[in-house]
């Protein structure tokens, strides 16, 4: 059981680390409401106004974080 929960957290770990890489690499991604309207292209996205690229979720939350800490402290 103890070897299981051990490569579990290594596991975890690896992701967490692969996912980080990949959001501080490229922190955009394509947005998938627009590629959906691909034929439709004349109406213009809410979620990236258009210009069919959008944060990943992992950027913005460190995103969110860094400003909170800048904030919290000036």
């Amino acid at each position: 059981m103890a070897t299981l929960l051990a490569l579990l957290g290594i596991y975890l770990l690896l992701v967490t680390l692969g996912y980080t890489f990949i959001c501080l690499a490229c922190p955009w991604r394509t947005c998938p409401r627009c590629r959906t309207l691909t034929t439709h292209r004349r109406r213009i996205c809410r979620a990236c106004s258009g210009t069919g690229m959008r944060p990943r979720l992992g950027w913005r939350i460190y995103t969110y974080l860094r400003r909170l800490h800048d904030d919290g402290t000036r």
